[in-house]
């Protein structure tokens, strides 16, 4: 009993030896404020790095993190990479414009004398161009060589370009022979701008005689309406004259190119007349879609001509044209013909062509040759051949 008994006090005293530092240590830190140190902790100083209970301890957990605030990592543009911009939807291209007339509607056809002329002209040009329509551009000679862009630009538009003389002479008042080296020079002057010869030919001032009218191997045309622009020089009277004018199907209308008012009345009208239903239309294609024949030289195409024809039951087509009204359509590229002769044959020299004696040339007609009817040196101001009597330009 004495054994049992002293093994217990002996066992109680050891573990209060054991269990008195650690009580102590606990007793200290409850009343210091520090935390008791767990076995085999390294004891630091406050305010040391990796401290957990120290502010701006990246270690720390962050219990204010909210995912819902405007800096939440995982928002786009705040922490991760730019987004790259949407580009921007490429447009479809555009059919091409393919210009058709019918020739059972109303037609009426635009023309300007006396160009080309750098702004004015242009100006005129561009409002064809905004209304896809065309007219006819009877041009000076002298004028088409001080400024042949216009009528370049006239030609890639697909406007008629024709011819008012080279110099803006009474051409009536000429010589056969001075008359051709007129018209003639005023070619020349067309062809170093890079458009054709004209084929139409309108007189200055609508004078006109045997000769002018047959002797010129072209055709002459006047007009059927005359806006008296040149008078004017009044944008509103032109358009109240032609707007009041009445029925303008198959009319040929005379305006000039070289006025600013003539520019400014052209702005309004072409657009007016498109949406009372008129086809804006070259002096060639009323001709043949109106009245139902080309152009042909030595004719004249004056007052008496429309006045006495009316709209035709069988329009003719133009050159190229398989329909009347359809337009040419655009050629092929022809494709290359691969060549018969053998390669071991195709480096030998060409026969020489045979000579040719030269055709001789007729002699050309002089004044002398040509005894004409003989007319009055005075403008032929009859109705038969002019369309009213106020024709002289100042």
């Amino acid at each position: 009993m004495k054994k049992l008994l002293m093994c217990a006090v002996t066992m109680l005293l050891v573990l209060c030896l054991i269990a008195g530092p650690a009580s102590a240590a606990r007793a200290a830190g409850s009343a210091g404020g520090v935390p008791p140190l767990s076995a085999g902790a390294v004891p630091r100083l406050a305010g040391e790095e990796g401290d957990p209970d120290e502010e701006g301890d990246p270690g720390a957990p962050d219990d204010s993190y909210d995912p819902d605030e405007s800096g939440d990592p995982d928002e786009p543009g705040d922490t991760g990479d730019p987004e790259e911009p949407e580009e921007p939807p490429v447009p479809e291209p555009e059919e091409p414009y393919v210009r058709v007339i019918d020739p059972s509607k109303p037609m009426v056809a635009l023309t300007f004398d006396d160009g080309p002329h750098d702004t004015w002209s242009n100006a005129i040009l561009d409002v064809l161009e905004e209304n896809h329509a065309l007219a006819t551009f009877f041009e000076v000679g002298r004028n088409v060589r001080a400024h042949p862009e216009p009528v370049q630009r006239m030609a890639e538009l697909g406007c008629e370009i024709a011819s008012h003389s080279n110099a803006h002479k009474d051409l009536s008042k000429l010589k056969k022979k001075t008359l051709i080296k007129d018209l003639d020079t005023a070619d020349a002057a067309f062809t170093d701008a890079g458009v054709e010869p004209p084929a139409l030919v309108r007189p200055p001032y609508g004078a006109v005689n045997k000769n002018v009218k047959s002797a010129t191997g072209r055709s002459i045309v006047t007009w059927t309406v005359d806006t008296e622009d040149w008078r004017s020089r009044d944008a509103q009277a032109v358009i109240d004259y032609v707007q009041n004018y009445g029925d303008l199907d198959g009319e040929i209308v005379l305006m000039h190119s070289i006025y600013e008012s003539t520019a400014d009345a052209v702005r309004v009208l072409v657009p007016w007349l498109q949406e009372q239903g008129y086809q804006l239309v070259t002096v060639t294609e009323l001709l043949a879609y109106y009245y139902g024949e080309l152009p042909q030289p030595d004719r004249f195409y004056g007052y008496t001509y429309f006045s006495s024809h009316g709209r035709t039951d069988t329009p003719v087509p133009l050159p190229g044209e398989t329909v009347p009204g359809a337009g040419v359509p655009a050629e092929e590229p022809a494709e290359e013909e691969t060549p018969d002769t053998p390669a071991a044959l195709a480096d030998e020299p060409e026969a020489p062509a045979e000579s040719e004696s030269p055709a001789e040339e007729a002699p050309a007609e002089t004044d002398k040759e040509w005894k004409p009817v003989r007319v009055p040196d005075t403008v032929d101001l009859a109705p038969a051949s002019i369309p009213n009597p106020a024709l002289f330009m100042p």
